[in-house]
């Protein structure tokens, strides 16, 4: 039996993306040229436009936060987020081929586990509870932030695994600048993309617009071809994209208020696996998403207090050459929430959050249009009774229609030890749980109920370490032990009749430790960067409900043991260069752990100039992709391209002040 994912959808004629929005975009740049004023400095830098500042807490907090660094977001404007998480994160990416779905798993556990939220709004479709992680560019003015485990309660909806946080900063003060970027690379790569940005003392507006399309018809390694090995082209993979995204603020005083709008189009095949000889269903899905967030915040003395209200709507539509196998899928999302925070002392502080989210979604696989309603209350509270002495307690009750959902609750501390501040010890403790998705529960065939919500407890004990110093050096240290139990895991069976069902049959125990280490220095005239990560994750099924399943004792598949990401940048005057090496050892496709994918090993190197004139910046840059040509699947008979070239220049015009 086949069974079709909420992203199915049918075939709608094939037509050129426009480039409209970026023509827009070209005269609004001309338009400021015009107007720009002749001040620029030349230590301003290109990538001070993604430069948006994390919470001053992240390293107090008691859990592992990590940024994205934004010098690592700027050379990646232009490709996905998959791809940024790939080369940048420990996280694990499992992606259909170049351009194909992508899901993110952290800590061990599946894509599902892990949420995704944009300024706030969660991007995770209620109807396969996945965000496809291809489909979200990666564009000036965006912070990268990763929260690992479930113990920071935020938001209005538990996740098992971990979150990854976008949001777009609003820079008042920072003056007026417009940039146009043009990428072309291999396979028939072009991307175009183009910003304009405006920042005074009370008002900020940013306008961003690109696209993206390639033939995608890579070379791969073909090992099992009936000729032996050959070199093949990939068919039925092209790849076209474009989107607008607009960032509005306004501040008064000790408030602020804020509007994200975001339009995002999509038209792909999907290439079909490769065993033999390259399957070809003629599969081709286009993915069109509405978004828009609207937030309030102010600060008025011992009180704070804000409102973010969100809605989107996604239109998923699936074409394969079986008519049977055809989908459309269209889900809507509106939410609101509120948060009030006291500080009953300059050591006390709580913090109540409420809000409530209305989903529906409607598919050729439901038997009607399914609607639920979730609302969350939660109360935190964070005290440093003594100095270097922080305490984190929080605690979530969600009410969804049709499930009875147990409390959630976080514990934490973290210590900085005394005298310089350069050690941080924290722990934390939490108790997890997540809803079903809609799929799991109304797809026919198979949907079921009567499920119950996920549940996982766990906790982390971690080491910080932070050195600085005048001269310009900066090394960091950090050790994170985790261990975590998910229990009532939803997964798809065979029952007698044939039939897939969704039944909550397993639990899983994942145990690891995580090692980030980091370090700046000045040497002359160059600035050296280089980061070395690892993760060794234990994610194992400790039980299973599944008669005769020999998966009881193995590694969860495509959840490698072993992962290393290692970079390093050199960066002088006009010149940078760099390359980033990740590794995953084998992964298992089956659950039983009879099979798997070896080892994998991939080196991506860049290098730039810029030429600076007055109030211009030209940048160039050429990076290369699996540039020691290994031959590798993300997923087993999905291959992933060989070596693959690009080449992008952005002209920026700007008038940022020296202060900036």
């Amino acid at each position: 039996m086949i069974k079709r994912s909420s992203a199915d959808i049918i075939r709608t004629p094939r037509s050129r993306q426009p480039l409209s929005a970026v023509a827009f975009m070209l005269l609004s740049l001309l338009s400021l040229h015009s107007a720009a004023q002749d001040s620029f400095t030349d230590d301003t830098v290109n990538i001070s436009a993604v430069t948006v500042t994390a919470r001053a807490s992240a390293r107090l907090e008691p859990y592992t936060v990590m940024r994205i660094e934004p010098d690592i977001v700027s050379r990646n404007e232009g490709t996905d987020l998959a791809t940024l998480l790939q080369r940048s994160s420990l996280l694990g990416v499992k992606r259909y081929g170049n351009h194909g779905l992508a899901s993110v798993s952290i800590r061990g556990m599946s894509g599902s586990h892990t949420l995704v939220t944009w300024n706030g709004m969660t991007l995770n479709t209620p109807a396969n509870g996945y965000s496809d992680f291809t489909l979200i560019p990666v564009i000036p003015g965006s912070s990268v932030r990763i929260i690992s485990g479930g113990a920071d309660m935020a938001d209005m909806t538990g996740f098992l695994g971990g979150k990854v946080e976008l949001e777009s900063g609003s820079l008042f003060g920072f003056g007026r600048e417009a940039s146009l970027s043009l990428g072309a690379g291999s396979y028939g790569s072009f991307s175009p993309a183009a910003s304009v940005s405006m920042g005074g003392e009370k008002a900020y507006v940013r306008l961003s617009a690109w696209a993206d399309r390639s033939r995608n018809d890579f070379r791969f390694v073909n090992h099992d071809a009936p000729e032996g090995e050959v070199t093949e082209r990939r068919t039925n993979a092209s790849w076209n994209s474009s989107g607008l995204m607009s960032d509005i603020a306004y501040r008064k005083g000790t408030s602020t208020v804020s509007l994200h709008l975001w339009m995002n189009d999509a038209d792909r095949e999907l290439p079909g696996p490769v065993t033999t000889l390259q399957q070809d269903f003629g599969e081709r899905q286009t993915d069109r998403s509405f978004r828009g967030v609207a937030t309030y915040i102010s600060d008025y003395k011992r009180l704070t207090a804000s409102v973010m209200a969100g809605g989107s709507h996604d239109i998923n539509r699936y074409f394969h050459q079986v008519p049977s196998n055809n989908g459309n899928n269209i889900t809507s999302m509106a939410m609101i929430r509120f948060k009030v925070g006291y500080r009953l002392s300059s050591k006390t502080s709580l913090e109540i959050r409420a809000g409530d989210s209305y989903e529906k979604a409607k598919s050729l696989s439901y038997e009607a249009e399914e609607k639920r309603n979730t609302f969350s209350l939660s109360l935190a509270g964070k005290s440093t009774p003594f100095p270097g002495l922080t305490l984190v307690l929080q605690a979530r009750q969600i009410a969804v229609t049709g499930i009875r959902v147990a409390p959630e609750f976080t514990a934490g501390v973290s210590w900085m030890l005394p005298h310089n501040g350069e050690h941080v010890i924290k722990a934390s403790v939490s108790s997890n749980t997540k809803i079903p998705c809609l799929n799991d529960l109304f797809w026919i065939p198979g949907g079921n109920t009567d499920l119950i919500p996920e549940r996982s407890r766990g906790g982390e004990a971690s080491w910080s370490f932070l050195r600085m110093n005048r001269s310009g050096l900066r090394n960091s240290l950090d050790v994170v032990l985790h261990a975590s139990r998910a229990g009532n895991l939803i997964q798809w069976v065979p029952g007698q009749s044939g039939i897939w069902s969704a039944m909550n049959v397993r639990e899983v125990n994942v145990l690891g430790t995580e090692l980030r280490a980091g370090t700046e220095r000045t040497l002359h005239e160059w600035v050296l960067r280089g980061t070395a990560n690892y993760a060794l994750t234990r994610s194992v099924i400790a039980r299973s409900d599944i008669a005769n399943d020999r998966s009881v004792g193995k590694q969860l598949i495509y959840m490698p043991l072993n992962h290393a990401v290692i970079s390093v940048s050199a960066v002088r005057k006009w010149f940078s260069a760099g390359f980033a090496s990740s590794w995953e050892s084998r992964r298992y496709t089956a659950s039983d752990n009879s099979e798997w994918l070896p080892h994998a090993f991939m080196t991506d190197a860049f290098a730039g100039i810029d030429i600076r004139s007055g109030k211009f910046i030209c940048k160039t840059e050429i990076k290369v992709d699996n540039l020691l040509n290994s031959v590798q699947e993300s997923v087993r008979n999905y291959p992933m391209p060989l070596r693959l070239i690009k080449v992008k220049i952005t002209l920026t015009l700007s008038d940022k002040k020296e202060s900036e």
